[in-house]
C-alpha cells in the first residue's frame, strides 16, 4: 500500500471530499434512523475506489500517524469526561473493568488463533491483528448506545468497557508491533515491562497535564471560549508529549485527563459541562472524518481473497467469543439474564482500530514483513461488519430483550 503522490490540487480534492462526505453520513443517518457509522465506513470505501486523491496517506505523508494519534487522543478525553460524569454503581464499574481484564485478553488470543488457523497470518502479525481487534472504543460505542438507549446500568458498563478498553488494547498492539519490527522474540518479561512503562508514562504526564490546565484556567479566568482552549491545548501537550516517550501512551494519557478533569474543575471555578457542546462538535467531526479517511485506503483488490476466511472469523467472534465473555463477566454481578445478553451482543470496533491498523500496516509493508499487506484489509473487514451487524441490529434486539429504555 504505497501512498500515490499527490499534486496540490488532488490534496485540495481529497480533503474536501473526505470532510463532505463524513458529514453527509452523518447529516443522512438520522433520517434513515441508523447510526451514522453504518454509513461511514461503506462510504469512506467507495470513495477511496472512486477518488484516488482521496487517499489520507498520500495527503498527510508522514504525518498521518501522528495527527491520527492526537486527534484519537481528544476523543478519548472526551470519552473520559462522560465515563467520569455518570453515576456508576460499584456493580457497573466492577463488571466494565472485568470485561476490560478479563474480556481483552480471551477476545485477543481468540482472535490471534482465529486469523492464524482460519485465515493463515503468520503467528506475528495475527498476534498483532488480534490485540488491534480486541478493542471496543467509546467512538463506535457512544453513538450507537445513543441511538440504541439501553437501560442507564447496561450502557454504563459498556460505556466503562469501550473507554477503558480502547487505550489499554492499542499500547498492547504497539508493544507487538515494535517486537514484529524488530524481527527478534523480546522475552515476555520484556514485553510487560513496556507495557508497565507506558502505564507509568500515561499517569505521570496526565497528572502533568492536569496541573497544565489548572494554571492555565487561573490565568485566562471564567472566559469560557479561552478556558476551552486551555482544556484542548493541554490535552494535545500532555498526549503528544507523552507519546515521545512511550509509542501510544498518549491514548491513556487523554483518557485519564478527561476523567481528571471533571473532578478538577469544581476547584477552578468552571463548569464541566459548559464545554462539552464543543467537545461533542469536534468529536462528531473527528470520527466521521477518521473513518471515512481510513476507508478510503483498503484497497478492494486485496479484499477479494480474504472475504470468506474473514467472514467466518467475524461470524464466531460475534456469536461465541463475545456472548462466552459477557457470561464470564457478569457472572454474581447482578444483572438480569436478558441484560446479559444485550452486552454479549455489543462489541462493535472503533476508530483507535482502524487507526492502530492503518498506521501500522504501512510500515509493515515498507519491511516486507510476511502477511503485513494483508492486516488492513482484515481489520477493516473485521471492523466494518461488528459496525454493521450491531449498528443495524442492536435496537431491534435491545426492543426484543425489554432492556431499551423509553423515548426521552
Amino acid at each position: 500500500m504505497t501512498p500515490p503522490v499527490l499534486s496540490e490540487q488532488q490534496v485540495i480534492l481529497g480533503i474536501t471530499l473526505i470532510f463532505a462526505v463524513a458529514i453527509a453520513c452523518q447529516a443522512i443517518a438520522p433520517r434513515l434512523r441508523i447510526p451514522s457509522l453504518v454509513l461511514l465506513l461503506p462510504a469512506g470505501f467507495v470513495l477511496g475506489i472512486l477518488v484516488p486523491a482521496a487517499n489520507a496517506v498520500g495527503i498527510l505523508g508522514t504525518s498521518f500517524g501522528p495527527i491520527v494519534d492526537i486527534v484519537v487522543a481528544i476523543i478519548l478525553f472526551q470519552g473520559g469526561m462522560e465515563l467520569s460524569l455518570r453515576n456508576m454503581s460499584n456493580a457497573e464499574g466492577s463488571t466494565g473493568l472485568r470485561l476490560v481484564w478479563l474480556g481483552g485478553p480471551i477476545t485477543w488470543a481468540a482472535a490471534t488463533t482465529l486469523i492464524a488457523l482460519v485465515i493463515g497470518l503468520p503467528f506475528g502479525v495475527a498476534l498483532l491483528a488480534g490485540a488491534i481487534l480486541s478493542v471496543s472504543g467509546p467512538t463506535v460505542v457512544n453513538p450507537l448506545l445513543d441511538v440504541v438507549r439501553p437501560r442507564k446500568r447496561v450502557r454504563n458498563v459498556l460505556l466503562e468497557e469501550g473507554t477503558v478498553l480502547d487505550p489499554l488494547g492499542a499500547l498492547v498492539a504497539v508493544i507487538v508491533f515494535q517486537a514484529i519490527k524488530a524481527g527478534t522474540a523480546d522475552s515476555l518479561g520484556d514485553d510487560v515491562a513496556r507495557f508497565f512503562l507506558g502505564l507509568l508514562v500515561a499517569i505521570a504526564f496526565a497528572v502533568a497535564g492536569l496541573l497544565v490546565i489548572y494554571i492555565g484556567e487561573k490565568i485566562v479566568g471564567p472566559t469560557l471560549m479561552l478556558g476551552t482552549q486551555v482544556l484542548l491545548g493541554g490535552v494535545i501537550l500532555a498526549a503528544g508529549v507523552a507519546n515521545l516517550v512511550a509509542d501510544n501512551a498518549g491514548l491513556l494519557t487523554a483518557l485519564l485527563m478527561g476523567i481528571g478533569s471533571t473532578h478538577l474543575a469544581p476547584r477552578m471555578g468552571r463548569d464541566i459541562n459548559s464545554v462539552r457542546p464543543f467537545f461533542d462538535t469536534i468529536v462528531s467531526i473527528a470520527i466521521g472524518v477518521l473513518f471515512v479517511g481510513i476507508s478510503a485506503l483498503v484497497p478492494a483488490s486485496a479484499l477479494v481473497p480474504l472475504i470468506l476466511p474473514t467472514l467466518a472469523v467475524l461470524a464466531v467472534l460475534v456469536l461465541v467469543v463475545r456472548p462466552a465473555v459477557a457470561f464470564l463477566a457478569t457472572i454474581g454481578r447482578g444483572f438480569s439474564w436478558r441484560e446479559r445478553l444485550f452486552i454479549g451482543w455489543m462489541a462493535p470496533r472503533g476508530i483507535v482500530a482502524a487507526a492502530t491498523a492503518a498506521s501500522v500496516s504501512t510500515t509493515l509493508i515498507a519491511l516486507k514483513v510476511p502477511g503485513g499487506g494483508d492486516l488492513l484489509p482484515v481489520a477493516f473487514m473485521i471492523i466494518a461488519g461488528t459496525v454493521l451487524i450491531y449498528g443495524l441490529t442492536a435496537t431491534p434486539v435491545a426492543k426484543l430483550l425489554g432492556v431499551r429504555e423509553e423515548e426521552p
